[in-house]
């Protein structure tokens, strides 16, 4: 009878996971590689494969997708993490699609100050800011 239980009790616990407070494996790149540098840059170009174009960031409570990327595409039928303070989401596109998006916590990088905003490829290294939250470089 224990044994039933526990067996009812893991499965019960494994479909009630919420997959998206495990961090996927780009994310854990991206928190490896910010690690190797001391948090101090990121290139972004090195994640998402090769086929992405742009580099879009939506911050906590901003789900206006659609706006940032220039094409239909709406984070909450994806993910609802953007309800909360605690996750960016990091979306690799080209002009009309999106090629990965990743759920990202805060707390392993914070892109906040980027939130709705896109850069080309080319320009997808940031330095930490005064504040500690992940900007682009000055031209």
């Amino acid at each position: 009878m224990n044994r039933i239980v526990l067996i009812f009790t893991l499965a019960l616990f494994i479909g009630c996971t919420d997959n998206e407070s495990v961090a996927s494996k780009t994310s854990d790149e991206i928190y490896s590689k910010l690690k190797a540098e001391n948090f101090a840059s990121l290139d972004l170009s090195n994640f998402g494969g090769n086929d992405w174009t742009k580099v879009c960031f939506l911050g906590p409570y901003n789900e206006m997708s659609e706006k940032a990327l220039g094409f239909n595409w709406q984070v909450s039928e994806f993910t609802d993490v953007l309800k909360s303070d605690g996750h960016n989401v990091i979306v690799f596109a080209t002009e009309s699609e999106v090629i990965e998006y990743v759920v990202h916590f805060r707390g392993r990088g914070d892109f906040w100050q980027l939130s709705g905003k896109c850069f080309n490829r080319n320009n997808s290294k940031f330095i930490k800011g005064s504040g500690g939250d992940f900007v682009p470089p000055k031209a």
